[in-house]
């Protein structure tokens, strides 16, 4: 994947959000729903709690709640939020060496770069709320 795992589970874990506005849901739901580390989760919820994305209410009645508009709300801008932007400006066969190629490029450089663009696109245009159709339909496999 062109992402790392948190990237992926912040995605997850924010479509999850999405598709349950109205209340306040706690990690360890979304850790149990996802499949995902709830230790690994708690990390990336405080972060975009802090980043303005989340609302973080403490306590036994508390939970996360998404506070961006998934209508606006980019897995770029996730990606970007996360500060792993940086991942899509590497080559695939020399990540440190990228700079190097744009003089002396490998033989796929170009269209490995065409793909980039392409990949980094769609990430643009696919937003949270995009997402809650792929959530509702993994949760009705879940249910089902």
């Amino acid at each position: 994947m062109i992402y790392s795992d948190t990237v992926r589970y912040a995605l997850m874990a924010l479509s999850y959000l999405a598709s349950n506005r109205g209340r306040l849901v706690k990690a360890d739901e979304i850790a149990q729903n996802q499949n995902i580390p709830k230790p690994f989760l708690s990390k990336i919820l405080h972060e975009l709690s802090r980043r303005d994305v989340l609302s973080s209410v403490k306590g036994p009645k508390g939970g996360f709640a998404l506070k961006a508009d998934p209508s606006k709300l980019t897995m770029w801008d996730v990606v970007v939020l996360l500060g792993e932007e940086g991942k899509f400006n590497t080559c695939v066969l020399m990540p440190d060496r990228c700079e190097e190629y744009e003089t002396n490029p490998c033989a796929i450089h170009h269209r490995w770069e065409k793909l980039k663009k392409k990949i980094v696109e769609f990430l643009k245009e696919t937003t949270i709320e995009d997402l809650i159709e792929v959530e509702e339909k993994h949760l009705s496999n879940i249910l089902s």
